[in-house]
């Protein structure tokens, strides 16, 4: 079994990222997190958090309705 936190450092080198976006999102309460120390210091990402903001987040692309586009023609 995997870790049940991550600190802001280790989900940015999970998924390749500056930590300072981590942050920025913990900051912005757009990621799930946890203190655990008081004055909201040490913040700790639960597991799936990373996975819940990207499906939340993520721009679906449109769908192409061109003329010739599903026979490949130019």
């Amino acid at each position: 079994m995997g870790k049940l936190l991550e600190t802001p450092k280790e989900l940015a080198e999970r998924v390749g990222i500056p930590v300072s976006n981590v942050r920025y999102l913990i900051r912005e309460d757009m990621l799930d997190h946890i203190f655990t120390a008081p004055g909201r210091r040490n913040p700790k990402i639960p597991q799936g958090a990373w996975e819940r903001y990207v499906e939340k987040f993520t721009v679906k692309a449109a769908v192409s309705e061109r003329p010739g586009a599903a026979s490949g023609a130019n």
